[in-house]
């Protein structure tokens, strides 16, 4: 090699080195991210992800929520296992309008108008708008927002006063953020008319479809832990014990069908213990047996054991919980909702209902719950729930980051 091909070889390499130290030195000021949501426990269960994808692109994370919300673990030694830094805020779980909407704000503000960010993340209705609202300066400066929907609080069935409220807030929100994301094709659908340019789409937040689909039980052993024996049809649900949920149809469903059927749900009182009481004395009136099993950690094992998994909630974003089942090859008689008809192909992956309709409940329960039909459905439940795994929408949300980053 001649001396000049060595010399411009070696000033390419210098002038290579030079050009990341720069873009290194660029990214000095704005070297953090935020990710905000109303609970820690949100942050644990569909976020953790987005901070270790946002760690392998060289940021440090830091979140902010509410821990003093109902929580199964402490902040303090869970999020520095993952090395992110979190940060008290009370948000209140559905006031928008109220004295603590605003102390929740100011507590906000101070985070950010300590700690330069250059990405802030926000998440569900009340933070996303505090966030865009707030954020004006913060972006005029440089700074980055996108919001993610996980189902927006109104919808095209919504009442006149929701959609004005709600839909206005979002429409005007919209504009002050550089990108939103939706997860179910609804909300998409809804966004895009409220704001075309910056609105997309993802698969969820994903699910370990593997942890799901490869689960080796003794089906009829696991049961019998479970109270439940094998001439009897399992009908499963997993969630949070709610109005929302909307557990109270499938009561009155299974009352209407023989005596064989078990309602087992898995899953927490939130914020009304009257639900869970009214749960218990219509399921007495009515004759059904009920199974509260409370917080499980073993869900993929009780999955495995159900007959047909239940999903009669009014609203969701994308239900987790009905992807698992499908995962598990279970399939799903859910609402005719958004965030539910998204997975559940009517006649393919389960059954769709009206979620008030509690003989077309019982009827598509009766029909899931067949061996044969549960067998005959077990193929196209697991195809369906790879479309939400975590490697689509882990690898949708990735791209979002680095666009919004501008990382090459």
């Amino acid at each position: 090699m001649c001396l000049d091909e060595f010399s411009i070889r070696l000033l390419a390499v210098i002038d290579d080195g030079y050009m990341i130290q720069l873009e290194l030195y660029k990214r000095k000021k704005y070297e953090k991210v935020l990710i905000v949501a109303s609970t820690s426990g949100f942050i644990k269960g569909f976020l953790l992800s987005d901070a270790k994808m946002l760690q392998e692109l060289g940021y440090e994370v830091h979140c902010a929520a509410n821990h003093k919300a109902m929580v199964t673990f402490k902040a303090e030694e869970l999020f520095p296992k993952y090395n992110i830094i979190f940060h008290q805020v009370d948000f209140p779980p559905n006031r928008p309008l109220s004295r603590e909407t605003l102390s929740a704000a100011r507590q906000y503000l101070d985070i950010v108008n300590n700690i330069d960010f250059d990405l802030i993340h926000c998440h569900s209705p009340i933070v996303g708008a505090i966030v865009r609202l707030l954020g004006v300066k913060y972006r005029k400066n440089g700074g980055k927002i996108i919001y993610t929907t996980h189902g927006l609080a109104f919808s095209k069935d919504s009442g006149w006063k929701s959609k004005l409220f709600y839909g206005t807030t979002e429409w005007l929100c919209a504009k002050l953020c550089d990108k939103v994301i939706t997860i179910n094709h609804d909300d998409f659908n809804m966004m895009k008319k409220l704001s075309p340019r910056n609105t997309v789409y993802i698969n969820g937040v994903g699910v370990n479809t593997e942890k799901f689909r490869h689960v080796n039980i003794n089906r009829n052993e696991y049961r019998e832990s479970l109270g439940i024996t094998a001439e009897q049809k399992m009908v499963l649900t997993v969630g949070e014990i709610s109005k929302r949920k909307n557990q109270k149809v499938i009561v009155k469903a299974l009352s209407k069908l023989d005596n064989s059927y078990v309602f087992v749900i898995c899953g927490k009182v939130m914020n009304d213990s009257a639900i869970y009481n009214e749960l218990l004395e219509i399921a007495e009136q009515l004759h059904v047996n009920l199974k509260f099993l409370g917080f499980r950690s073993d869900v993929p094992e009780i999955l495995k054991c159900a007959d047909v998994f239940v999903l009669p909630s009014l609203r969701e974003g994308l239900c987790f919980a009905g992807v698992e089942a499908l995962a598990s090859g279970i399939p799903v008689v859910g609402s005719n909702v958004k965030g539910v008809k998204d997975f559940i192909v009517d006649g393919e992956t389960g059954y769709l209902s009206d979620p008030y309709d509690a003989d077309m409940f019982a009827k598509k329960i009766e029909l899931a719950s067949s061996r044969g039909q549960r067998k005959k459905m077990e193929s196209k439940c697991i195809e369906k729930a790879e479309e939400f795994s975590a490697t689509v929408s882990h690898g949708q949300m990735s791209a979002i980051y680095e666009e919004v980053l501008n990382i090459r």
